[in-house]
């Protein structure tokens, strides 16, 4: 297989230690070069500055010398004419104490120095108090009257006395130059070992930080080769041909395992596609190849393809555009990329895929078939439960209420002619016949629940329970029921089967509560943690066993006799139909001879609390 392109890594993350590097090491030559510079520049500058100063200091020293020795040897002769050819050396101590008035005047100044070299810095401190005395003692000196000098012994001593405290200034003013100098120089010195020092310091921030970018580039190379170890086992692994292709369909590259029998022939480096597939399918496959390569995106293609065994095989293409070569440190705006000009063809045997496809939309097409002869049975059964409904209302009613009136006629006519145990037979007969009349008009009622529109309305259920409570107080004065019913109970629902889920409910509590005294009726709602509210009718009476709850909605199924409470056990069921035909629940919990709590939701109430504690709710029905 032929080497695999490495897109684990991006060249921005290959080329970034690299510039790094070198930048900090360009840095840090150049700070280092520069700090050298600086202090060598820094030496020499102390250096020459105090060039200049000394070669003052030198030249007065010398003339202040001169001066003194001349005065030395200089006798007591009167008079000494300074102009004419053969005058006495005394008369050049004037011109000696110019020159030196003029030297400390050029040090005063920072003037100092010969001609082409740098300039002195001026004095300071103690050496400039020193240059202004040997200045202006000089200056004393330099008066020479137009006859000459009368050199006495008195003005020859004051004149030697003045020029040796001329001599000692000048030698003053060059330790107080000399001081100076040297504590320039220390400082500069200082200066210099600081210079050697940050550049050792920066140097061996260079090596560190070569050693941190050479770690660098060794984790990055690192990273690329497990980028390219994982790219040569994920191609290794997936067996799907893959292919490089230009933009005409020719191929470049290939990546994957396409000599394999259940595969098509591979097309070799350097063929176009056309050359080896039908030419519609070679045209389908360059305008994929172009569609991905404008949109910069992933293009899908299906094709049926003969594979090497002959058998004709579906396969799906995905065509990614490879995005082309950009300089790392001038990437381009999105705007001005250069074009993508080739791509990565991966094709994926789908033929289990199209074959399971095909097979299940059969199947669909088979159930909905089956669907729709449901249905038709379905709603010829419900018509036929329709004109069952019909014939008990018109044809088994009649007879009921006949047999009835019948035995009642018969009761009435014989009168005490019967026989105790024949007139007992003859009610009994009777009151079986109501018994069935009545049982037959609930179950069509409950028949009826099923097909009756649900209009819902917002309803005040705290109204219609003490409605509904009231009455059965009227109804039952000779026993001592206590009331409790809920303020604010809302529900929107229907108004009529609503009304008959409450009374067959409240009629329950009512019957099975006889033997209490008093008997308690509770009526109240609570609100759940996800805002449904559950409405309850709680009473203090029989009670039920909770192993048989199952069968307490069941049309027709008692869980006591009819000789304890009489019935036809259908009130329940019926509740159970209208609360479900609301999109509600219905469950219970009791327990003998303790009483009974039947809970209903009716989905779509507003959420108010009107208890403290949620009900306990069971996990089916």
């Amino acid at each position: 297989m032929a080497p695999v392109e490495i897109t684990g890594l991006s060249h921005q993350q290959l080329a970034r230690p690299f510039r790094t590097a070198v930048f900090m090491v360009l840095a840090f030559g150049g700070v280092m070069l520069l700090m050298l510079v600086m202090a060598v520049t820094s030496s020499q500058r102390v250096l020459d500055s105090g060039v200049a100063p000394m070669q003052e200091l030198v030249m007065m020293e010398r003339l202040t010398s001169q001066a003194l020795e001349r005065a030395k040897q200089q006798l007591p002769t009167g008079h000494n004419d300074c102009h004419t050819d053969n005058q006495a050396e005394i008369c050049e101590v004037p011109h000696l104490m110019r020159s030196v008035a003029g030297a400390a005047q050029r040090l005063l100044d920072g003037e100092g120095g010969l001609a082409g070299m740098p300039r002195s810095r001026q004095l300071e401190g103690e050496a400039r108090g020193l240059a202004l005395q040997l200045r202006d003692g000089a200056a004393r000196l330099q008066t020479v009257h137009a006859d000459g000098l009368t050199m006495t012994a008195g003005s020859l001593l004051g004149l030697q006395r003045d020029l040796m405290q001329i001599h000692q200034v000048a030698y003053r003013l060059e330790q107080a130059v000399l001081a100076q100098l040297r504590k320039e120089l220390t400082i500069q010195q200082r200066l210099d070992l600081l210079a050697i020092t940050a550049t050792g310091v920066l140097m061996a921030a260079a090596v560190l930080a070569m050693f941190w970018m050479w770690a660098r580039v060794r984790s990055a190379f690192d990273r690329l080769h497990a980028s390219e170890a994982r790219l040569r086992a994920y191609a290794d692994a997936v067996p799907d041909p893959a292919y490089i292709l230009d933009a005409h369909g020719v191929v470049l590259e290939n990546l994957g395992h396409s000599a394999l029998p259940d595969r098509p022939p591979p097309i070799p480096v350097g063929d176009p596609v056309s050359a080896h597939r039908a030419p519609a399918m070679a045209e389908r496959i360059v305008a994929t190849i172009s569609a991905a390569l404008e949109s910069r995106g992933v293009q899908s293609l299906s094709t049926q393809v003969a594979d090497m065994q002959g058998r004709l095989r579906w396969f799906e293409a995905r065509v990614a555009p490879i995005e082309a070569v950009v300089p790392v440190d001038e990437p381009p705006e999105p705007s001005t990329r250069p074009a993508p000009d080739r791509v990565l063809w991966i094709s994926r045997d789908v033929t289990r895929h199209i074959e399971t496809e095909q097979a299940l939309r059969v199947l669909n097409e088979q159930l909905e078939h089956r669907v729709e002869e449901r249905t038709r049975e379905l709603h010829d059964a419900a018509e036929e439960l329709r004109r069952f409904n019909y014939t008990v209302s018109h044809d088994l009613r009649a007879p009921l209420r006949a047999v009835e009136a019948y035995m009642a006629l018969a009761l009435e006519e014989a009168g005490s002619c019967l026989q105790p145990g024949a007139r007992d037979l003859l009610e009994r007969a009777r009151k079986s016949a109501h018994q069935l009349a009545h049982m037959v008009e609930s179950l069509l009622n409950l028949s009826r629940i099923g097909e009756m529109p649900v209009q819902r309305t917002w309803l005040d259920l705290s109204g219609m329970a003490r409605d509904i409570c009231m009455a059965f107080a009227v109804d039952q004065k000779e026993r001592h029921l206590q009331w409790e019913v809920a303020p604010d109970m809302s529900a929107w629902a229907d108004e009529h089967l609503v009304r008959s889920v409450l009374q067959n409910l409240i009629n329950n509590a009512v019957k099975y509560s006889a033997g209490r005294d008093p008997a308690r009726i509770e009526v109240g709602a609570v609100t759940q943690d996800d805002g449904t509210t559950v409405f309850h009718v709680r009473d203090n009476g029989a009670g039920f066993d909770m192993a048989r709850a199952n069968q307490l909605f069941q049309p027709f199924t008692r869980l006591h006799s009819a000789r304890e409470f009489p019935g036809d056990g259908i009130g329940l069921a019926t509740v159970r139909r209208i609360v479900l035909r609301h999109g509600g629940r219905i469950w219970a919990q009791g327990q003998v001879d303790v009483g009974a709590t039947i809970y209903f939701t009716l989905p779509g109430q507003p959420a108010q609390q009107t208890g403290s504690a949620s009900p306990p709710v069971p996990g089916g029905r």
